[in-house]
């Protein structure tokens, strides 16, 4: 699974804990194709709140951690679900912080690795564009330099 996102390898401690999870909620072969977790509350299990491992995240912030003009919500990585109450385990990759909250949007079709695609091509756009203002402002001066008469000096 964190080869597929393309997540780092400090992440390997949140996909365990991903498969126990799901694993613990899904068929087993003892109780023949029950759901333990059906058996053991005896209501039919709710699988609407399961994401895709890596999958983009945007978290809510508390009014009480923000100001009025900074951004309501952040963007994050999914890595995992609480494990003693609801919720989901988000990455926030810009302050290499795990955060945990239930106020989440889950964009599911974006995953970890086309974030770091994104962030490349726009590396490197920008790289492009520092190089052509570079080359206009060499054009530039090279034509002042060939538009100024050369003034001639007297003969001595």
């Amino acid at each position: 699974m964190r080869l597929h996102v393309g997540l780092p390898l400090q992440f390997w401690a949140d996909v365990v804990d991903t498969v126990v999870y799901l694993i613990k909620r899904g068929p087993s072969s003892s109780l023949d194709g029950g759901v333990p977790e059906e058996a053991w509350i005896g209501k039919k299990v709710n699988y609407s709140f399961l994401k895709p491992f890596g999958c983009e995240a945007f978290v809510h912030i508390n009014k009480e951690n923000r100001t009025k003009l900074e951004a309501k919500s952040k963007k994050c990585t999914f890595i995992g679900y609480g494990v003693n109450d609801f919720g989901y385990r988000l990455y926030d990759y810009e302050n290499h912080k795990i955060i945990r909250s239930r106020d989440v949007i889950i964009i599911e079709k974006v995953l970890y690795k086309n974030q770091l695609q994104e962030k490349k091509q726009e590396k490197e756009n920008n790289e492009y564009t520092v190089l052509d203002k570079i080359t206009e402002k060499v054009k530039v001066l090279e034509n002042n330099n060939n538009q100024q008469p050369q003034q001639q000096q007297p003969p001595q």
